[in-house]
């Protein structure tokens, strides 16, 4: 076999490989649950979220945020308990102001849900809500998301539908996941939730 196929075969292997790997992490890792209420044009989606518990951290740094929510999770909180990760990783704000935040699995409750030893995590309560939704894969760049918050905006006004607060952007892969196996979404919190 020449040099050519040899590499050929490798690449090839590697490609599955990753791509196995992708979806193997992506099927383990839990969501929160919602209920799609209504599909707009372009895909974008009015769904309901039930209230949920957030750990999160004010941090313009995304890896250093994300770091410091790892290390909470991973067992730096009162009783060192460990915690399943789920999906999305969610971000907000602006400069000054950006958040990262990781959504605590189904099951726990304000009251036993464990105190980060980090002054810098913080509990949080997030009421029922109305999001609208739009989904692209790859990654999510900003121009990227600034696109597909257009989209999102543009569906809402068709349908004379009133957008309150800031976008979100909710990430539901590792940084390992191949760029086509990649699922982010923008969200606005819209009435009626």
């Amino acid at each position: 076999m020449s040099k050519v196929k040899i590499a050929a075969v490798v690449i090839l292997a590697a490609l599955l490989i990753w791509t196995l790997y992708g979806a193997l992490v992506s099927m383990n890792v839990k969501e929160p649950p919602y209920r799609v209420v209504e599909t707009l044009e372009n895909g974008v989606e009015i769904r309901e979220y039930s209230g949920q518990i957030w750990a999160l951290t004010s941090e313009d740094d995304q890896n250093r945020g994300f770091g410091r929510l790892f290390r909470y999770i991973s067992g730096a909180n009162e009783g060192e308990v460990k915690i399943d990760m789920t999906a999305p990783v969610i971000t907000g704000g602006g400069e000054g102001e950006a958040f990262i935040a990781f959504v605590m699995p189904e099951g726990f409750y304000i009251e036993d849900t464990p105190r980060p030893r980090d002054e810098e995590v913080r509990i949080e309560v997030v009421e029922g809500r109305r999001m609208a939704v739009i989904t692209f894969s790859g990654y999510a760049t900003e121009d990227r998301q600034k696109r597909h918050l257009a989209t999102l905006e543009e569906a809402l006004k068709d349908r004379g539908i009133d957008a309150r607060g800031e976008p979100v952007l909710m990430q539901y892969n590792d940084p390992w996941t191949p760029p086509f196996m990649r699922r982010n979404e923008v969200a606005l919190e819209v009435a009626g939730g």
